[in-house]
């Protein structure tokens, strides 16, 4: 019931919004980098330059340029990428709500590629206060429960969403604890089962079971 309630909620909701501001599924790939398992195609832009402005990542030769650290090469698997090729890529792991089979269609209006190209051209331009405003929403760090504390064992206290996103996914890969038959489909360990309290789950709900592990100050 909740299931259901939810998704036709997120549908009228998507369909008012319409276009890129509709939220989607994010691949677990993405998911490690933005902290979040659905967002807006707007939002990914936006959090995704925060990133690289964070992480001083354009190259200083061509702004246009983005030189990938290990997250970033982990989605576009390539060491430098320019930010209209970033798009075209990022298609791939944005897939539609209703379905986690495949990544959405693509754009074919001109129209639409003209606003994605706009929305990317406003991102490469950062404005000074931004540079001053630190670490804020994916990007901050967060006090995190007792649990989580002692599953992550390296007595950190507080990280930030997307730093625990991508530490629960390598400890997932490097345990093998991804379903075979399903990779999207995850089979708990002990350590999991006593962090999460559930048997399995899938990929792209583990921002969700990780919600509650992030204490509220």
């Amino acid at each position: 019931m909740f299931t259901y309630c939810r998704s036709k909620n997120l549908g009228e909701e998507n369909r008012k919004r319409g276009g890129f501001a509709k939220v989607c599924s994010l691949s677990p790939q993405l998911q490690e980098l933005v902290g979040v398992p659905e967002l807006a195609r707007t939002e990914v832009v936006k959090r995704i330059w925060a990133y690289i402005r964070e992480k001083d990542l354009q190259d200083p030769k061509n702004k246009r340029n983005i030189l990938c650290d290990e997250r970033l090469h982990h989605i576009f698997k390539v060491n430098s990428i320019n930010m209209f090729q970033m798009n075209k890529v990022l298609s791939k792991h944005i897939w539609p709500l209703a379905s986690e089979d495949g990544p959405v269609e693509p754009i074919k209006k001109e129209k639409q590629r003209k606003k994605e190209r706009e929305e990317d051209s406003d991102e490469s331009a950062p404005k000074e206060k931004r540079r001053k405003g630190g670490n804020s929403g994916f990007l901050a760090p967060l006090k995190l429960s007792d649990a989580l504390v002692q599953f992550i064992g390296t007595g950190e206290s507080e990280l930030s969403r997307a730093d625990v996103v991508k530490r629960m996914w390598g400890y997932i890969k490097e345990n093998k604890l991804q379903d075979p038959a399903d990779k999207r489909r995850i089979l708990c360990d002990q350590k999991l089962k006593d962090l999460f309290e559930v048997d399995s789950f899938t990929g792209f709900t583990v921002s969700k079971l990780l919600s509650c592990h992030f204490v509220k100050t």
